[in-house]
């Protein structure tokens, strides 16, 4: 029995898709910047500059739960101007809950002021003198 015949119609139906691909590829509109693309850019790298300072201190920053609080402590080392509390549901955007603390001593934050249990991520940005550290956690209520 001869395959010949076969082949050939298998390479061109390979070529007959491969071709299409291209046409299909070549008639999708992809914009890739935007119109501030450098100033998106220096927002991204401040986040990434502040992950960097915030890095040394992720292990320092206990959050624990007792007695329906949740505490959250800082080191001593660690001076803020302001501290930014960022509790984020990542399956509910309306159990988002973000609290503004002045200074450096975070107090106790009842558990009743948060609209439902379960995993949050909490991200925790220092500011002091105008420069930001950021911490991030994973905690469950």
């Amino acid at each position: 029995m001869n395959f010949k015949y076969f082949i050939f119609g298998i390479y061109l139906v390979f070529v007959g898709l491969i071709v299409m691909m291209v046409f299909r590829s070549c008639g999708q509109k992809v914009e890739l910047e935007t119109k501030n693309y450098y100033n998106e850019e220096l927002r991204y790298q401040e986040q990434i500059d502040a992950k960097l300072a915030g890095n040394p201190y992720k292990d320092s920053f206990a959050v624990t739960e007792k007695d329906g609080s949740i505490y959250i402590a800082n080191p001593v080392s660690v001076k803020a101007d302001s501290i930014v509390l960022k509790f984020n549901k990542p399956d509910d955007m309306a159990s988002d809950t973000s609290i503004t603390v002045q200074g450096s001593d975070i107090s106790p934050i009842l558990k009743s002021a948060f609209k439902t249990t379960g995993m949050y991520n909490l991200s925790i940005r220092l500011y002091n003198a105008g420069k930001p550290m950021l911490i991030e956690k994973k905690i469950k209520l």
